[in-house]
């Protein structure tokens, strides 16, 4: 799960606390004058090591681990939020500013087809594991869900379920929806509410087993789903900050948002305004390690098909590759 909507709020505070003299100017829904090089998602394109990028200045690339250098498949005169890759066509959805939701054949480098919005932009996107279904939720707060099957049929919700936020997936391909003090789980093929649970904070990522890593502010929660609750809830505990003219990391005694996350089979990644990954332990909340080889907020996480890496990636254009059961390498 992605929480680009936060990151960008918090750009101004990060510009500040790095430093950075240039000016913020939002116009019309455009970030481009922040920093158009950023990276503002990532997603893998196979089982380990290659990953597409997508940038507020519209490119979107291939990137390989332990290759310096990308290969560009589009330049978009538009700027991308979020993407979700659907294997089986070898295509990739992606959110843009003024366009709505763009297909990419990224073999071709050509786009395929539109989804078009009513208004606004969708700063997430989410896709079904069988790449059935893509669904996200416009800044102006409408809900959009396609069957992709169906020539791109949209899906509607009812009354009581459309007031309710889109979230995601989880692993048996229900709609996770968000209001209310709940998440409601809704099933699109039997068009019916499969499970309701208790829970507060933002949806930020779930595993196979259906547990959640939810965000809320300076504070993540794990969601154990087999006890139906939270397991533990922790915070990052310093800053690491980065001091480019002498080359070196202090750390500063001050608790900074989170921004993005991931679960995985063991472990809890989570990296925030203070440009560090944390990696917890899923079985007690016990914190095993920081990377802290990022320079710049981190804009998206992600992890591999085959359970054995992340990805980041940051708003200077910065990606690490990191072996999950290992030390973060090959940073570019």
């Amino acid at each position: 799960m992605k929480n680009r909507k936060h990151i960008i709020i918090t750009l101004a505070f990060i510009i500040v606390l790095s430093g950075c003299d240039r000016k913020i100017n939002i116009i019309e829904g455009s970030f481009t004058a922040i920093n158009p090089l950023s990276y503002t998602d990532v997603v893998y394109k196979s089982t380990r090591d290659t990953v597409l990028i997508s940038t507020f200045s519209g490119r979107i690339a291939e990137r390989v681990n332990g290759q310096n250098e990308e290969r560009v498949l589009i330049n978009l005169s538009d700027e991308v939020y979020s993407m979700a890759f659907e294997p089986r066509s070898h295509s990739v959805y992606a959110s843009t500013l003024k366009s709505g939701i763009i297909k990419i054949d990224i073999d071709k480098g050509k786009i395929t087809d539109t989804l078009p919005l009513k208004s606004s932009w969708i700063s997430d996107l989410h896709i079904s594991k069988n790449g059935d279904i893509l669904v996200g939720r416009s800044a102006d707060g409408k809900n959009y869900l396609w069957n992709l099957r169906n020539n791109n049929a949209p899906i509607l919700l009812s009354e009581r379920l459309s007031i309710l936020s889109v979230s995601g997936f989880d692993e048996a391909g229900c709609v996770i929806l968000r209001g209310n003090g709940k998440y409601t789980f809704w099933n699109p093929q039997k068009e019916s509410i499969e499970k309701e649970m208790t829970a507060s904070g933002k949806l930020v990522s779930v595993d196979e087993l259906g547990n959640m890593l939810l965000f809320s502010d300076k504070e993540f929660r794990f969601y154990n789903a087999f006890a139906d609750s939270v397991s533990f809830r922790k915070r990052h505990q310093d800053w690491p900050y980065y001091i480019k003219e002498q080359d070196t990391i202090v750390r500063i005694p001050l608790q900074l948002s989170l921004t993005v996350g991931q679960l995985t089979d063991e472990y809890i990644f989570t990296s925030g305004v203070d440009r560090s990954i944390r990696k917890w332990s899923k079985f007690d909340g016990q914190h095993l390690k920081d990377i802290v080889e990022h320079k710049a907020t981190i804009s998206a996480i992600a992890s591999s098909p085959d359970h054995s890496q992340i990805v980041s990636v940051d708003l200077k254009g910065g990606i690490l590759f990191s072996d999950i059961n290992d030390k973060a390498v090959n940073k570019e």
